[in-house]
């Protein structure tokens, strides 16, 4: 093999400079042959064939880590990104440092707005009364201040009936009927007494009214004397007042006696129901029968279809027989009555259903009567039906406790107390929204970094406004001119201190003044509230468009990037595709040079002659 077939495999390495210092050591001509090639010089072509290959590739067939390679290159290429990246990094930072003064700046408004509202606290009244056990008051805001006096006369009161007659339990069996509840000038209704309704028990008889929604509410009371049905008006006042009228329900009572438990004179009676045979009932120690509770008990295990109860009321006890069925078969009939002397028991002698005798019934008694309340309101006559009174005086509700002869006074003046809180809240926001931006805009005097927000005009802009919508000032005004006439003084870093004393009396002494200084014409008030009207328009608001161009160039940036991207994408591709068509070169170089040596060592063949 020559010189020339040399040349040839190393021209496939691609390396120009290689191939030319081989060149040199091979002949240009490629006509010198291994027969007549000198020995020490074909070595030398040799070594020096080894060292060219090594020199030009610095490897030993490894190759080259091909992403290593292209990563170095990208990452010089891609330093315009790490730009990119920085200064969106830095618009959002300044987005949200704006964001955050605009928050502050809402907070502040809301604060102003409670200040300059008509019908905020500077409108809160306070009512005193000389004697809030007769009449006590609260007002509505803005109800005009002033002196009124209350002359309560009589209470509201709320009608209430009870039933005279106890019985044994709240399912104790009444005796059957109707009667008739009217409430103020409406219409009387029917209330049936009978277990075809449900009625004939208190606690039937109470649900049953309840849900006729009649504008009153029954209940069962119950105490050591019995059980006994209430009914009290849901209205006070003569439009509550409750009639029960047509009451039919009755039992056949027996005469009064000085409690349940007291002795009964001796004797017996007969006791007849209906058609049903007359049952002779003992009167006598003997049968436990010698007091009312005793009697009752001892009828009811006769099964004789009647219900035995003692009902107490304020004459006494006495017994009540109920019968358990209607018309003709429960007309209870009572004869030989020898007990004690003067009339035994007492009984009616027969009742009938249809015609009870007089005196039975559920005896309804009144406990109230609802009247309306009676006062004079600075000698003006007034009747109510409640005792909260709330058309005597506008925007004033009296709350009426007890009567008096002598006039209550009313004093209506300002509210101090939550003014003065809205005031301080004021100062806080202010503070809180000056130290955003001084932060944002000032240099760290510790670290030395710039403020979020240093340079952007627009921040200063805004600080400029508001710190002169702050300080403004108007005329008059009994001298209540700017906010340092009430007590507030700005201090050097713009922020505000309240002179509590100062204030205080500002409120006492001059009220009106204070609240014109908030919400008169050209107020500070006023002036604060055109300025963040403007500052925080959600179209035209500085901040919000501060914010709007930097979200826009933002989007750019963005955009930019992702193209950039892609363009590092591709060349990253091209790189690899280069990078690793040279690593298979490199990796095959082993392999040529052995070619070569091979090649070489042919033209220097053994000496033999050694």
């Amino acid at each position: 093999m020559g010189t020339s077939s040399i040349s040839s495999l190393l021209s496939s390495l691609g390396s120009s400079a290689t191939n030319e210092t081989l060149a040199e050591l091979l002949g240009e001509t490629g006509t010198t042959s291994a027969s007549t090639t000198n020995s020490s010089a074909n070595a030398a072509i040799l070594d020096a064939v080894n060292a060219i290959l090594n020199s030009a590739t610095n490897t030993s067939g490894s190759g080259i880590d091909v992403t290593a390679t292209v990563d170095a290159i990208l990452e010089t290429d891609a330093a315009p990104e790490e730009a990119l990246d920085q200064d969106v990094t830095n618009l959002n930072s300044q987005n949200t440092a704006l964001q955050t003064l605009q928050n502050d700046i809402l907070d502040f408004q809301t604060t102003v707005d409670a200040l300059t509202n008509y019908s905020g606290d500077f409108g809160s009244v306070s009512v005193s009364s000389t004697n809030n056990n007769v009449v006590s008051a609260t007002a509505d805001n803005g109800t005009a201040q002033g002196t009124h006096t209350v002359t309560v006369n009589s209470l509201a009161t709320t009608s209430t009936d009870y039933a005279a007659a106890t019985f044994a339990s709240s399912s104790a069996i009444l005796p059957t009927g109707s009667f008739q509840i009217q409430v103020g000038s409406g219409t009387a209704v029917t209330i049936p007494v009978d277990s075809g309704d449900g009625t004939n028990t208190l606690s039937g008889l109470a649900s049953y009214i309840n849900n006729q929604d009649l504008g009153v509410t029954a209940t069962v009371i119950t105490d050591d004397t019995g059980s006994r049905l209430s009914i009290v008006s849901q209205t006070s006042g003569t439009a509550g007042q409750i009639t029960i009228s047509n009451d039919t329900t009755s039992a056949d009572y027996s005469g009064y006696f000085s409690s349940a438990s007291a002795t009964l004179p001796s004797g017996s009676f007969d006791l007849q129901v209906g058609s049903n045979a007359a049952v002779t009932i003992p009167v006598d120690s003997g049968d436990s029968t010698n007091t009312l509770i005793g009697l009752a008990a001892y009828i009811n295990n006769q099964n004789l279809g009647v219900s035995a109860s003692v009902v107490t009321d304020s004459n006494g006890a006495r017994l009540a027989l109920i019968p358990q069925s209607t018309g003709s078969a429960g007309v209870i009939t009572i004869s030989n009555d020898t007990t004690g002397s003067g009339g035994g028991m007492g009984f009616a002698t027969t009742y009938d259903p249809s015609n009870p005798p007089s005196g039975g019934g559920m005896e309804f008694t009144v406990a109230t009567n609802g009247s309306d309340a009676s006062l004079t309101v600075d000698g003006i006559s007034i009747e109510s039906s409640s005792n909260t009174v709330s058309d005597a005086i506008p925007g004033v509700t009296l709350d009426l406790t007890g009567t008096s002869s002598s006039p209550v006074t009313l004093q209506i003046s300002p509210n101090l107390s939550p003014i003065s809180t809205d005031i301080n809240d004021f100062v806080s926001n202010w503070n809180t929204l000056i130290s955003t931006i001084n932060s944002d805009i000032q240099t760290n005097s510790t670290t030395g970094a710039a403020g979020t927000l240093t340079g952007d005009t627009t921040v200063d802009l805004v600080q400029q406004q508001l710190l002169g919508a702050l300080s403004s000032a108007m005329s008059g005004n009994n001298g209540v001119v700017n906010l340092q006439s009430i007590g507030i003084e700005m201090q050097n870093d713009g922020t505000l201190s309240v002179d509590s004393t100062t204030l205080n009396d500002a409120l006492e002494d001059n009220f009106s003044a204070v609240q014109n200084l908030f919400q008169g014409a050209s107020s500070v008030g006023e002036t604060l509230t055109n300025a963040l009207t403007t500052l925080t328009d959600p179209t035209t608001g500085a901040l919000n468009v501060d914010m709007n161009g930097n979200s826009s160039e933002i989007s750019d940036l963005n955009s930019q990037i992702s193209d950039f991207q892609v363009q590092l994408q591709d060349t990253q591709t091209q790189l690899t595709a280069e990078y690793d068509t040279i690593n298979t070169t490199l990796e095959q170089l082993p392999e040529t040079l052995a070619q070569i040596n091979s090649q070489l060592n042919a033209l220097n063949p053994p000496n033999t002659n050694s």
